[in-house]
């Protein structure tokens, strides 16, 4: 049975516009961050300061980093071209075409559970949770620190920074939509913001722009690998879907939620961005002597 009632099959003609319109300004902050980066980067010279260099250690310069990449972020509709202006218009569109179906996937999900589904969606919901995100990431830049080895001190610096700017802007989406949840029992068409009461939060998810964030970061900055992208994102899919199927998000909300982690994380990283991270050189040198021939394999990290 339809908990909406038969009748609903789609919201008033007000609440779409308010809702596309929402969107657009939504994604004019979320979606043109990575052109804001490029650009810095084309700007920015060998003097750039220590706040746009890629941080090694915690320090008063690397928290300052939280509040200019946050500015360029906020900034970076006024540095977008025309593909930016399309990037939009797709996730609009996307966004918009999940919200016309997301009572129907809610219902397939919510017919289709599992025994080893659920352990699938245990471990979906540890990843999106930071409680859970945060121990590893801290090991991780512990193991920097004690082989010397300034990527994983670096990589580690800018999940973190990139999962507490993500976090900011997911809660202030919450709190700015209002959207009532899956298990509230509302239609997905059901928006009651803006106001400060966190009553109805469901608009984005944000487990899974935590989880995506670190994947893009980490996807990023080891992007010569043939794992690190693919493992990843495959965790931060397995979060954001873990949302749907406990019934604690519509697949809109997901979506939007790993796109805003996505820009966040790859924003982060490119604000940052040093001609050697992320990058494993390698240099292949003819080797022969008088006694034999062959070739010399050199490569950093």
């Amino acid at each position: 049975m339809n908990p909406f009632g038969d009748e609903v099959l789609f919201p008033p003609i007000h609440t779409l516009f308010r809702t596309i319109f929402f969107l657009f300004l939504l994604n004019a902050f979320i979606f043109l961050p990575s052109a804001g980066a490029a650009t810095e980067n084309r700007s920015t010279d060998s003097s750039a300061t220590a706040a746009t260099m890629s941080p090694e250690s915690i320090s008063a310069d690397y928290f300052r980093g939280y509040l200019t990449d946050t500015g360029k972020i906020l900034t970076s509709p006024l540095r977008a071209d025309t593909s930016d202006w399309l990037k939009i218009g797709g996730v609009v569109a996307i966004t918009g075409g999940l919200i016309m179906v997301d009572a129907d996937i809610r219902d397939f999900a919510q017919k289709n559970h599992s025994t080893p589904a659920d352990l699938f969606a245990s471990a979906g919901q540890m990843l999106g949770n930071p409680l859970y995100t945060l121990p590893p990431v801290g090991a991780f830049y512990l193991y920097g620190y004690l082989r010397d080895d300034s990527k994983a001190r670096t990589t580690s610096l800018l999940a973190v920074e990139g999962l507490a700017i993500s976090t900011i802007f997911t809660e202030t989406i919450k709190i700015t939509a209002q959207r009532s949840r899956p298990n509230s029992g509302a239609s997905p068409y059901t928006w009651n913001g803006p106001h400060l009461k966190a009553n109805n939060v469901s608009f984005s998810s944000g487990h899974t722009s935590a989880a995506f964030t670190l994947a893009t970061v980490f996807a990023e900055q080891y992007k010569d690998s043939p794992y690190v992208p693919a493992v990843s994102y495959s965790l931060a899919t397995l979060a954001g879907l873990s949302r749907i199927y406990d019934n604690k998000h519509w697949a809109s909300d997901v979506f939007f939620g790993a796109a805003l982690g996505y820009f966040v994380g790859k924003s982060v990283v490119g604000y940052h961005k040093d001609s050697t991270l992320g990058k494993m050189n390698v240099i292949l040198m003819p080797d022969i002597r008088h006694n034999y021939s062959g070739i010399t394999v050199q490569y950093t990290f």
